[in-house]
């Protein structure tokens, strides 16, 4: 019992920032953004405006720069925590451009928001040889093929519509890729188009 006491008395006596966490834990610097198209047609032929073509080409482009890419010039990271790493991830992300208004999965759809934007739902490390690869990865899986894409439509089901936020570092002259899925309102297949980004992700630690 006193020894109990006494490792709670020196846990109390150690300084806030030893126990502090950075929030949150990286800073995205954008690097390129595109419209692209979901339809099936354009995508299976990987036309210029389909998502995969862009997000492709998007992939292609972070990488061949990313030796070049620096961390913001003033330290962007929460009070206490610096940027640390010495190369960036590579974040690409695909979001629907409109969505639904009042329709039967409505509140469902929102508290899945509320959920998944805490705790996103999580895929991989899945690794690729290419670009062209880890595109038809995220394809499977948003079309419900496959063990991840089964889960994720799953998880996702009814109308709730996913986003996609995929991060990828160099393994080799491959990749190695997390996607972080929130799953959130309808999107309008009418519109069916998507905003495609990338951006480079530098990780913030507590100073020491």
């Amino acid at each position: 019992m006193q020894r109990l006491l006494a490792m709670l008395i020196l846990w109390a006596a150690v300084p806030a920032w030893s126990q502090q966490r950075c929030a949150p834990n990286h800073i995205d610097v954008p690097k390129e953004r595109a419209s692209a198209t979901a339809s099936s047609g354009a995508n299976f032929r990987k036309s210029p405006e389909s998502v995969r073509a862009q997000l492709s080409r998007l992939l292609g482009n972070a990488r061949d720069q990313v030796a070049e890419a620096r961390p913001p010039a003033r330290n962007a990271c929460s009070p206490g925590c610096r940027v640390v790493g010495r190369s960036a991830h590579i974040v690409v992300s695909v979001v629907p451009k409109k969505f639904l208004r009042g329709y039967a999965d409505a509140q469902k759809c929102e508290a899945l928001l509320r959920q998944t934007s805490s705790r996103p739902l999580r895929f991989g490390p899945h690794r690729a040889r290419s670009e062209t690869e880890l595109t038809a990865w995220l394809s499977d899986v948003s079309r419900g093929n496959g063990q991840d894409g089964a889960l994720l439509y799953d998880k996702c089901s009814g109308k709730c519509s996913p986003r996609y936020s995929m991060d990828v570092t160099q393994d080799g002259d491959g990749f190695v890729a997390n996607l972080d899925v929130v799953c959130g309102p309808a999107r309008d297949k009418t519109d069916n188009t998507y905003a495609v980004s990338s951006a480079y992700r530098w990780a913030c630690q507590t100073k020491g």
